[in-house]
């Protein structure tokens, strides 16, 4: 399989999607995959050149993140460019990958309603979404706490290169969970992302030159003054 891949994240190269992308390509290669163009739709360049590339590819994989229940715009504008192809013949198969913050897949499956929609209105095979919840920040976490998810890709990757579909019992695993469960176990997980996400803003903070004011409230009062 001939793979167009395009990461659809406002972040570029510097995003939590890029690390997905390395781990599942480097499957794909192992098992004799190869990438025809990997291309970042943030930039406008790389935009203009996917959209060129789209009729002519074999396979496209379109790789994002969750945005506020939504693909970011860089992959909406470039879905909102393949108009013209829709419906025509020798479209290319399509695959995607969305992850998100939230912890629990549910949030990402009307996404992924929403991308087999758009694989049957431009006539195009649908080989299937990869899911994963919980990938904001994945990152700037130690290897060990990575290497599942990563390996989990990988293994995608070569079942892609090597029989052309997606592996259903690894995309069932990546995606878990898919509701955090009720009672003590939920709220331990709960309190250790939130522990996690506090960690990780202050560390934007810090680098922003800007920690010493993760507390202000600019505009408390202000409602009282008017």
């Amino acid at each position: 399989m001939r793979l167009l891949v395009l990461n659809g994240s406002p972040r570029g190269p510097r995003s939590n999607t890029d690390l997905l992308l390395d781990a599942l390509l480097a499957g794909f290669a192992a098992a004799g995959g190869e990438v025809a163009a990997r291309l970042h739709l943030v930039r406008p360049t790389h935009a203009d050149e996917a959209v060129r590339a789209f009729p002519k590819a074999e396979a496209a994989l379109l790789a994002f993140p969750l945005y506020g229940d939504a693909l970011p715009a860089p992959a909406v504008a470039f879905a909102q460019r393949l108009g013209p192809y829709v419906g025509r013949p020798g479209n290319p198969a399509l695959l995607f990958l969305a992850q998100s913050g939230f912890a629990e897949a549910l949030h990402l499956r009307p996404v992924e309603r929403w991308l087999e929609k758009l694989a049957r209105r431009l006539d195009a095979p649908y080989v299937g979404t990869i899911l994963k919840p919980g990938a904001e920040g994945i990152r700037d976490l130690p290897p060990f706490a990575r290497r599942g998810t990563l390996e989990l890709l990988g293994g995608l990757g070569r079942a892609l290169a090597a029989e052309g579909r997606l592996d259903r019992d690894a995309l069932a695993t990546l995606a878990r969970p898919e509701r955090l469960a009720a009672g003590p176990a939920g709220r331990i997980r709960i309190a250790f992302g939130q522990r996690m996400s506090a960690w990780w803003w202050d560390r934007q903070l810090a680098a922003n030159g800007a920690l010493a004011l993760r507390d202000a409230r600019p505009y408390a009062g202000t409602e009282e003054a008017s």
